[in-house]
This record gives C-alpha cells, structure tokens and sequence, in this order.
C-alpha cells in the first residue's frame, strides 16, 4: 500500500496579491489591516483579490509584527531619516531608487515608525547642514539611498548619535552597513544561464559611472567567465550620437550572440540593430529596474532592499548601535531574472 504525500501550496504573499491589484505593497498591507488611509473602494478590491488568490496571514509573522509595534519601537515616536543627494539639475529619479523609498515606506508602516526625506539639494548638498536638520528634528536612524556618482563624505563629519544604513556601494566612506543587490553572484548566474541556452560569444555595455558605482562587480563576473574582451564600457559625458556609433562598431566587430545591457540610450541603440537580419542572432538581456526595451532584464528587487534596510536599522535603533561602525556588515539581496 503506497500513501500519497500532498504537497503543501506555496503561501500566497502580499506581493503576489500587489501584481494582481495594480497596487503597491503598502495600499496591501494597509488594505488588508482596514486602514483608514486608503478607500473603502480600493480595501475591498484588495480583499476580494486576496481572497482568490487563497491568501491566509502567516501567524507567525503576525505574532512577530505585533511584538515589533508593541514593543522598543513605540508607534509614531521613531523616525527614519530617508536621505539623497541627487543633484538639481540632474534627471528624474531613477526607478531603482523609488523602489527602495516604496519598500522603505512599506516596512517602516508595519513596524510603525515614520519616514521623513531629506533632498541633499534643499541644503546645498551640505551633508553637514542635513545631519544637523535630521537631529533637530528628534531622528536618529539615517538610510542612505544610492548616489548618481560615486561618494565619499568628509571625514570630520559627526555621525555620532545616529544609526545609518547604506542602500548602495556608491557611499564609499565612511562604510555604514550596507544594503545592496547581490551584483556579482546575480551575473554570475545570468552567465551560466545565457551559456546553458548555447551563447558562448557574450558582450556586454556599461555606463562608465555605473561601472565604478557597483565597484565593478558585473564586469568582474563576465571576465572570470572569459568574457572581458567583449566589455564596453562608455565614457559618461560622451556624446550621443558618437555612443551610438561606438556601439554599432563594436557589435559588429565582436559580433556577440548575447548582450547584457545597462543604459536606456544603449538599450535603445542595441534594441534598433537586433532588427536588422544579419543581427538577429543576439539576445539582450538588461540590467536593472524596468523592461523599456521589451527584452530579458535583470529585477535586483530594490524594494526589498528598502525593506531589508528599515529591519536592520530598526535593530541598530533598538540596541542603540550608533555612529560609524567598527566593522561594517553588508546584506546582499538576491535579483530575478524576468523574461521579455
């Protein structure tokens, strides 16, 4: 007599419920706990889709959500600090950098602390005047959203006091404990999986500030590959139209039949010449928050780095671990790869 085993179903979690309803994580979780913040309309939608998708609360996680509101951390009395230092005239915000203030926003909810933001630019990108900002106002936990160009603060600056969490390597000093996408082992992985599907010639196009802000890590992975003779990186105040023709030049000099690509401008470069029958060959995979090239593209799920950054920091507040750290601790948070 042979006896079946039911596998148990995969638990359905707010973010799957999120995709479903069109909304971000927070209007869920709110929805689902009948926040007043968010409209009748919009709660029972959420309700009604959470319950066709099968979703039931993990009561271990509920346990441990009301211990965290009820407990050190007291509802509406901690702050997080959410700081940039994007410059004025620079462009829009990054969509990788608003995922991690949406997941910022969604975590610092449950746990019931409050999120105030703090533009570097309303100071005069005076870090010093921010911190001074930030204490007067009662808040001592700081997240660091990422910098458009490698930074490094002065080291007289005082950060004594304050509990600060990186979300990107591009703060390179002091070292804070750091956030961050798993950049080398998620290439690594989009390597082996572009070579398992039979491309062995892969090429890929970095922006040359990009590549320092990542400290390198996915150009390390492609040339432990083997693949470093077929990396382009372009210089960041290069003229359009001359990134263009380099990009062409170089995709038909090494002729690649997979391309990793980074900029919206390469992407867009790249994207034209695939349609050309004599480059049909190629695949394009992009590396970062969005799909605007309707090809593969690497999700380094930046809104669970915000999320991952408020738990460790909200830790860092509660045993009073202030200042810059003695030894640094980093997080690596595993991306997705989503299909075209």
């Amino acid at each position: 007599m042979t006896t079946s085993v039911v596998q148990p179903r995969d638990r359905v979690g707010l973010r799957a419920i999120a995709e479903a309803a069109g909304v971000c994580l927070m209007t869920v979780s709110l929805s689902l706990r009948h926040s007043p913040k968010i409209s009748e309309v919009t709660r029972k939608r959420v309700h009604r889709i959470a319950h066709q998708l099968g979703y039931r609360p993990d009561p271990e996680l509920s346990r441990l959500m009301r211990h965290l509101r009820t407990s050190r951390i007291s509802p509406g009395t901690t702050g997080i600090a959410l700081v940039d230092f994007q410059p004025e005239q620079g462009p829009p915000e990054h969509a990788y950098s608003k995922s991690i203030r949406e997941g910022v926003a969604f975590q610092a909810s449950r746990l019931g602390m409050s999120v105030s933001t703090f533009h570097g630019t309303d100071y005069r990108l005076n870090p010093a005047r921010v911190l001074h900002v930030i204490r007067s106002r009662g808040i001592n936990g700081i997240i660091l959203l990422p910098s458009p160009v490698p930074m490094d603060f002065d080291s007289s600056l005082d950060w004594h006091g304050l509990s600060v969490v990186s979300t990107s390597n591009s703060i390179r000093s002091p070292r804070f404990h750091y956030i961050v996408p798993n950049q080398f082992g998620n290439m690594m992985r989009l390597i082996e999986d572009a070579q398992a599907k039979g491309c062995r010639k892969v090429g890929s196009i970095f922006d040359e500030v990009f590549d320092q802000r990542t400290h390198h890590h996915f150009t390390a992975a492609l040339t432990w590959h083997g693949h470093g003779r077929r990396i382009l990186v372009t210089p960041q105040d290069l003229p359009e139209a001359a990134k263009r023709k380099r990009i062409t030049d170089w995709l038909g000099r090494h002729q690649p039949d997979a391309v990793f690509v980074q900029c919206d401008s390469a992407a867009e470069t790249v994207r034209r010449l695939r349609g050309q029958p004599e480059r049909a060959r190629f695949r394009v995979m992009g590396l970062g928050p969005h799909n605007r090239g309707g090809f593969s593209y690497l999700d380094e799920r930046a809104d669970l780095i915000g999320i991952a950054a408020v738990d460790v920091l909200a830790g860092m507040i509660t045993y009073h671990e202030t200042g810059i750290p003695s030894h640094a601790r980093t997080v690596l948070i595993e991306g997705e790869l989503k299909p075209g």
